[in-house]
């Protein structure tokens, strides 16, 4: 969906994170998203390149926080509509009632994530 604007899910997710949770350090951007440090960095250094991400001395000088660009902050708008506009495509495709099935299953795996007991039943 963002192949055409040179960008990987991936690095969408990423870029998407910072923008919505603010500047973050590579390792706190690692441990919310569940991904191994390495592969945080692989991605950072190509979002670097691609002028998307800067890594900046923070209140930790041991450590770099992670910011979007300036470009990247213009960019963002037109990223999320591309997306938006692939998940509506992608729901349009499912009847309401497969729909409403796929939101209670995905509700019931984020509580099961959080180690949460289900809602009694009525």
């Amino acid at each position: 969906m963002l192949e055409s604007h040179g960008l990987f899910s991936s690095e969408w997710t990423i870029i998407k994170v910072i923008k919505e949770r603010g500047s973050m350090s590579q390792a706190t951007l690692a441990n919310y998203l569940n991904i191994e440090p390495a592969a945080i960095s692989k991605s950072l250094f190509k979002l670097e390149k691609k002028g998307i991400v800067e890594r900046r001395a923070g209140s930790d000088k041991r450590e770099k926080a992670v910011f979007l660009t300036e470009a990247a902050l213009q960019q963002y708008p037109i990223w999320q509509d591309v997306v938006a506009r692939n998940r509506k495509q992608v729901f349009n495709e499912l009847s309401a009632e497969d729909q409403n099935q796929l939101y209670m299953l995905l509700k019931a795996i984020f509580r099961s994530a959080k180690h949460e007991s289900p809602p009694d039943e009525e």
